[in-house]
């Protein structure tokens, strides 16, 4: 099925998604779902996420790293966050992440869990919350 140059509104493109979805297996769903992983799709959330037009400084394991250095914040949402830095962290790792809102002053220590690790950074999906002011 080839898209024709025209106008196809959220709706039929949704449906059409659904459709060729429901027509395959279940293995071929999973092959999908692992392409799409694969490539950093964004695709939906249950929580929004925030894209910062200013990124916020964050650092890694506060109480423990002798010589921290700030990574940033990209975007950030009520269960989780994308940090761009070149450091390397495996998938499933745990990780205390501090950082400060600037427009509150606000710090937060949040104990989060490595759920994705790209080229140009890191999602986290927080667990709890350790500390804050």
């Amino acid at each position: 099925m080839e898209l024709q140059n025209r106008d196809i509104d959220e709706i039929e493109v949704t449906s059409r998604l659904l459709n060729m979805i429901l027509e395959m297996s279940l293995e071929q769903q999973l092959d999908l779902l692992k392409q799409l992983d694969a490539t950093g799709y964004g695709g939906a959330r249950r929580h929004v996420r925030t894209l910062l037009k200013k990124p916020w400084a964050v650092f890694f394991n506060p109480e423990a790293d002798k010589a921290p250095s700030a990574d940033f914040i990209r975007d950030i949402s009520r269960c989780g966050m994308f940090i761009e830095t070149g450091r390397s962290f495996s998938v499933g790792e745990k990780v205390t992440v501090k950082f400060e809102v600037p427009s509150t002053h606000k710090i937060y220590i949040i104990l989060g869990e490595v759920v994705r690790s790209l080229e140009k950074g890191l999602g986290i999906k927080f667990i709890r919350r350790i500390l804050g002011d």
